[in-house]
């Protein structure tokens, strides 16, 4: 058994640990376990998300047509284990895009030799990259379209709803989440939350805005689910872009500075996650947080002198008031001591 098997079993493993796991050893998803179950097997009967069999499917095209030991194709084992439609329409579009192998007919999962192979080894032989994942494509492929094709995009299309499979899955869903018309931008797996700039762990899970495709912690995720262009039904979206979604709609505007917008503000994303101009903005947040840190220590500064001159003023107005109050109680005593001497002169007269 190897680690990406463990990864692909518990949903709690985060993403970007699988995404390492098949940087490190890319031929791992190919390499069945005991039960000679690939990591794709494991991750839909574990009922694991879009993203982890998306990056499966992407490391490993192919697996979409090798069978389970029981002669189930994934797609069947997807709807045996009561995915969810997203998942499912994953799973079909892939079996589009990725033509069987020339025999015809599906394939039995096969071991594989496990050679530990260097980082550096396989950077120079890794035929994608793990950065960007698309989640669209222009065209559906054919079956006579080449098993080797380039690096596969995936795409989320309406289902017709007569599927033998989904009518006879007691826990079968409503298909197609994404329509046709407008195109959602592309997941960008960067390693720490886009706003917080906090690193993603075990307890801070990474979440995706539908919206601009970045990623957002869940205290950057807006608490309820926005209706967005290019979906069916509510999707999950940042703060930005829930304050920009509720928002009433502009005029329309012209597909040509639509696609203008499109295209800028895809740069300005990819700019924002390149190395370099996330050190340069990771340096000027510093500075501002750095700036804005001594703004707070000279206003807490300030306020502690005057508490401090506050409490010296109450010190000396305690004492001014036991002195009066022992003044006071000093004369009582003299007073009552006057009293009981004329009271006794008087008895003694009488």
């Amino acid at each position: 058994m190897l680690p990406i098997h463990w990864a692909a079993t518990e949903n709690t493993a985060p993403l970007a640990l699988l995404e390492r796991l098949i940087e490190a050893y890319p031929e791992g998803v190919q390499v069945p376990n005991k039960a000679e179950l690939l990591p794709l097997h494991i991750a839909i009967r574990a009922r694991a998300g879009v993203p982890t069999l998306q990056l499966l499917l992407t490391a490993y095209p192919e697996s979409i047509w090798v069978e389970t030991p029981s002669g189930t194709p994934p797609t069947i084992l997807g709807v045996q284990s009561c995915l969810s439609s997203d998942a499912l329409d994953l799973l079909r579009a892939t079996e589009r895009l990725v033509a069987p192998d020339a025999k015809g007919g599906n394939q039995k999962a096969v071991k594989l030799p496990t050679p530990v192979i260097s980082p550096t080894h396989q950077s120079t032989n890794r035929p994608h990259s793990w950065h960007t994942i698309s989640r669209y494509t222009s065209t559906p492929a054919t079956k006579t379209s080449p098993p080797h094709a380039a690096p596969l995009e995936l795409s989320y299309e309406q289902s017709d709803g007569n599927s033998s499979e989904d009518n006879n899955s007691p826990c079968a869903e409503p298909q197609s989440t994404l329509t046709s018309a407008t195109i959602p931008p592309a997941w960008m797996l960067i390693e720490e939350c886009f706003v917080c700039r906090v690193p993603f762990n075990m307890f801070k899970h990474r979440h995706h805005c539908r919206n601009c495709g970045m990623s957002i912690c869940s205290a950057h995720s807006a608490e309820t689910k926005m209706m967005m262009p290019g979906y069916t039904n509510p999707q999950r979206a940042c703060l930005n872009c829930a304050a920009v979604l509720r928002r009433p709609p502009p005029p329309a505007a012209s597909q040509a500075n639509d696609k203008q917008h499109r295209r800028r503000t895809s740069k300005l994303f990819t700019s924002m996650v390149s190395p370099k101009s996330r050190d340069k903005h990771d340096r000027r947040d510093l500075r501002l947080r750095v700036a804005e840190l001594t703004k707070q220590m000279d206003q807490l500064m300030q306020t502690n002198m005057g508490m401090q001159q506050q409490l010296l003023e109450q010190e000396e107005l305690k004492a001014e008031t036991m002195l009066l109050i022992t003044q006071v109680m000093t004369r009582v005593s003299v007073l009552e001591l006057q009293n009981e001497k004329y009271r006794q002169s008087d008895d003694f007269a009488m």
